[in-house]
This record gives C-alpha cells, structure tokens and sequence, in this order.
C-alpha cells in the first residue's frame, strides 16, 4: 500500500515537473507575440471609460484620440484582425483583469457572412498571442480546427524546431510603455471621389451561426455581471444584400435582447460619411474614424453613460500629444475650409491669417462664426472692408494687425504680407484674397488655404469639399 502510494506521489510529481517545464519551455519558442497585448496591460489600472472590440473595422473607425478631444473619456481599441466573436469574448475577459471599463463597444462584422473572405485560424492565433495565463489558453480551445488547437495552446509543440533558428533569442521581453494611438489603426485618404452608402432594406431571413450567437450571449452576461454598458455597433462598409439581412437579424437579436446598437451604414447620410472621401470599401480612413468617433463620443456624453471618470495626468498628456498630432493627419490633403476650421477649432494648431477688406466678400454669418471660433477677432461682416492680418496658436491671438505684420514669436519669424507669408524658412507666395494657412509649431505639417471673393465661391453657397461646381459672381 505505502508503495503504491508512493509510486502515485512520484509520478504526480514527475507530471508537474513535465507541465512546468513544457510551459517554461514554450516561452522559448513563441512567435508572433502582439506587442498590443503588453500595451494595453501597462495602461493605469481601471483608467479605461469605453472599452472597443471588434476587427480591423473596429481598429479603424474608433479613434481615442477623438473620443477624448470631445468628451475627455479614456478609450481603447482592443481589437485584432477579422477578431472572431470567441475572441471577442475572451478580449473582453482579458481586458477585465486589469481595466474596469463603464462601457463596452463592439464591432459585429464577424457575425456577418462577409467575414468570411479574412477567416483563417491564424486570426484566432494572432488574438491569443495578446492574451495571457489561463485565458490564453481557453481561448486557443475555442478554435474550429482541431488539428490546430493544441498548436495554439502550447507554442513548443508547433515551434520546436525554432532553436534551429540562427535568430533564435529565447523568450521575449515585456513590451514597455503603451500605445500612443490607443488600439486604433490610422489611414491616410488617398481616394478624394464621393460615393454614398445605400443601405439595402432587409429581404430574407438570416440564420446567425449558433456558436457566433452564444459567445454575444456570453459577452452580454459578463457585462452584466460587471455592470458595464454594452453597445454594438457597424462600422460603415460596402456591404450586399446578404450581409444585410444579416446585419438585420443581428439588430432583431440585440432588440429582443434590450442591447443598444449604433448602423452607420443607416446613419452614413446623417454624418456625412461617403466611401472614397472617408474610406475604402472596407476600411475607414482618418476623416472617416473622426466623424465615426465624434458620434459615438457624442451619443456617450449625452445620455451620461460615463458616471465614474477619474482624471489621470499621465494619460492626459498621451491624448494630448496625440491629439494634436492627429491634427496634422486630419489636415493631410483637406481642403475643405469648413473642416479645416471645425478641427482648428477643437484641436491644437496655428494659423496664419490675411483677409483683403473689400464689398463683394462671400463670408456669411456661418462662415464669420467658423472663423471666429478659431480665435480671429474680427467680424467679417461689420468690417468687410477692413483688412485683417493674424497669428493664432491654438485658439488664441498671438498677434493681430489692420497692416501687415513682421514679427517673432517663440524664436520663429511670421512675415504676413499682402503678396506673400512667410513663416521661418517656408515662403506663400500665392496667396487669395482670404488665405489661412494651417501648421504645427514645428511645420512638420501644413495645409494652406486660398480664396478668392471674385473668381470662385469656396464657401457653402459654391463648393461642397473637391465638387466645385459653381463659379464666380
């Protein structure tokens, strides 16, 4: 009996020791590690107000950096390529061991059969890769492919022949520091045509796939259970009609469930969004991002959903600086005059400013107003003939003159003349009769903006963004 007994003790011991060692040794020799997942852990604990799930359409549309210029909330994207609705699940079980979001948003496209065309099992590995302990681990069981699970749980038996690798380090170093764009994935636009979405009216039935209706069934309960609001939502993409059924059903589910939804496909319209201008058929670029953002910022702010906001300086500063930074790309290849002054509005910059007085200037009272949020004092309307010359940084005057103006500011000189501007080193010299030119301190960036009152009409009553279709009067 002792022997028996005995021989049950050794060999418990011994498997501990193999288990130990295997899982030891598959530090060694995992590949592909997400930095993402290290990013988001050393955020301040319990900081995040809205936590974001979904796929790439999720990385691109959600921007932090907007959600925080317009409310002051904390967000994150937590998101992963085509990220099955399992992974979803197990994001939002990761993200709780460490954040204590009020709200969850989450991307519903890998519940529609347009999903499809990015599914691979590697976009399940490429999400576990972000995911740590038991989780880890639990959530590369969720795969499909049975051949591939066991893979995907212990690293060592697909990667064994690594140490074969003359670029074989070992295991990998904790990633440092977080990510400055927090999750989202940017886009520069490229493409300055207008094509609107139509959404399609529901035809058919849709059956959703059960094990995509059961993790959403489990997503609901842990937000429940956690006391966070969950809010799914559609990025805007060209979709058939098919995929809209399904996106349909999805609503009807949610509906019968009592969870809120946000279609930007249906609200495209409604927030200017056109493909083109704010996307490819699939993902969002920057300006798109901002006017998917600013909705769902606003649509948070009004109901009050965040109750808890705690101010952290320490990401203050990181949302700042990435705000202002984000300017520079908002500004990239703009030039339209009304966003240009709605972002100068909201986020850090400078502008250089010559208005040449005279009766037949096209500045309406909307127009007045837009500039004079930016910071210009003056009224383009009781003084239209008056001349104007200004330096504004962020929203406010440095200088301002009925003349032109040569001066310094912050060891940089600014030459605002008739026929030219000059700010250190960068010469405009063909100027409008109104010319606003927008920069960052440093002139990493610019766009300038000319407009003249008798050959064409920028404003609204001539141009709408690149279709300028109405000239002169």
């Amino acid at each position: 009996m002792k022997n028996c007994l005995k021989i049950i003790i050794k060999s418990f011991l011994l498997l501990c020791i193999l288990i130990v060692t295997w899982l030891g040794l598959t530090e060694f020799f995992r590949v592909d590690v997400d930095k993402a997942g290290d990013q988001f852990r050393n955020l301040p604990k319990n900081s995040m107000d809205v936590l974001v799930l979904g796929s790439s359409h999720a990385q691109y549309s959600m921007n932090p950096a907007i959600i925080y210029q317009e409310t002051g909330y904390y967000s994150y994207v937590l998101g992963s390529g085509c990220q099955p609705m399992a992974m979803s699940y197990k994001f939002l079980e990761e993200a709780l061991k460490t954040q204590s979001p009020e709200i969850v948003v989450l991307d519903v496209f890998t519940m529609m059969p347009a999903q499809e065309v990015c599914y691979s099992d590697g976009m399940f590995y490429k999400a576990i890769q972000q995911m740590t302990g038991i989780n880890r681990y639990e959530a590369a069981a969720l795969v499909d492919n049975e051949n591939v699970k066991l893979d995907y749980m212990f690293d060592l038996r697909m990667n064994h022949g690594n140490w074969k690798r003359d670029d074989f380090l070992g295991p990998r170093k904790k990633v440092t520091g977080v990510d400055p764009y927090f999750g989202y994935v940017l886009k520069i636009p490229d493409d300055f045509r207008f094509a609107h979405l139509i959404p399609y009216e529901k035809k058919s039935d849709y059956t959703l796939r059960q094990k995509d209706v059961d993790m959403l069934n489990l997503i609901i309960k842990t937000c429940k259970e956690n006391n966070i609001r969950l809010i799914l939502m559609k990025a805007p993409i060209t979709i058939d009609q098919k995929n809209q059924d399904a996106l349909e059903t999805i609503w009807e589910y949610a509906d019968s469930k009592g969870i809120e939804h946000i279609d930007f496909l249906a609200l495209a319209e409604e927030i200017g969004f056109t493909m083109g201008m704010d996307g490819d058929t699939w993902h969002n670029n920057v300006w798109g991002s901002e006017k998917i953002s600013k909705y769902i910022a606003n649509y948070i702010a009004e109901n009050k959903y965040v109750k808890n906001h705690t101010e952290n300086q320490e990401l203050n500063e990181i949302y700042k600086k990435t705000s202002a930074e984000m300017m520079g790309y908002l500004c990239t290849n703009q030039i339209d005059v009304y966003k240009l002054l709605e972002f100068a509005a909201k986020y850090d910059c400078m502008i250089a400013f010559k208005y040449e007085g005279n009766n037949h200037s096209s500045i309406g009272q909307y127009e007045n107003e837009l500039l004079q949020n930016v910071g210009l004092d003056h009224d383009f309307i009781k003084n239209k003939k008056q001349d104007y010359y200004a330096l504004i940084h962020n929203g406010e005057i440095v200088f301002e003159s009925n003349t032109p103006i040569q001066r310094k500011y912050n060891g940089v000189s600014y030459e605002i003349m008739d026929n030219e501007i000059i700010i250190g080193n960068q010469t405009f010299d063909n100027l409008g009769e109104l010319e606003i030119i927008f920069f960052d301190e440093n002139m990493g960036w610019y766009q300038d903006i000319d407009i003249d009152y008798a050959s064409r009409f920028f404003w609204k009553n001539g141009c709408n963004g690149w279709e300028c279709d109405v000239f002169g009067n």
